[in-house]
């Protein structure tokens, strides 16, 4: 036999669910751990005597500024900026390049554009570009790499259908 059990919060003595409670041993003091930045989260502006907080500790501060900021989803995609200049000092371009692959981590090592050789600093992001697969004429298939190399953001691009590189995007 199923017998459904109720809680009214609005029927419990001494219980006002439209206040906070006023006695200050009804909060909890302690809080869990909520992420990379949780000495500003936890910050307690009535302690002035100032501690100094370790704000970016752990293996992932090695990694550039850059990178964290640019997985934002308010940054611009590189390929996604109109062609020639703009206000976010982004350019759409599409230019064949020479890649080097690194086949152990998967990723471009580096790539030489007019004359010049881009070594990868780090990857910052990848997707895949598939268009129009039933119509041969309009097809697109491509493997895109967002790399970090000489303080620029390079929008790499794999072509796998005339199995060539390209440089799809840029941003300053």
């Amino acid at each position: 036999m199923y017998t459904e059990h109720t809680f009214d919060i609005l029927n419990v003595p001494g219980v006002d669910p439209l206040r906070t409670p006023s006695t200050p041993g009804s909060f909890p003091q302690k809080r869990a751990p909520m992420g990379r930045n949780s000495a500003i989260k936890a910050f307690d502006p009535a302690n002035k005597t100032g501690i100094p907080l370790d704000l970016f500790s752990g293996r992932d501060t090695r990694r550039p500024v850059i990178v964290e900021l640019l997985r934002s989803p308010w940054i611009v995609r590189g390929s996604q900026v109109a062609s020639g200049s703009s206000g976010h000092g982004g350019k759409r371009r599409e230019e064949e390049v020479e890649v080097s692959w690194d086949g152990t981590r998967r990723t471009p090592e580096s790539f030489r554009m007019h004359g010049k050789r881009y070594s990868v600093d780090a990857l910052v992001q990848t997707w895949a570009l598939e268009r129009a697969w039933w119509d041969p004429r309009a097809r697109l298939s491509r493997r895109c790499f967002r790399v970090l190399a000489r303080g620029g953001l390079y929008d790499l691009a794999y072509d796998r259908i005339t199995d060539r590189w390209l440089l799809v995007g840029i941003v300053d």
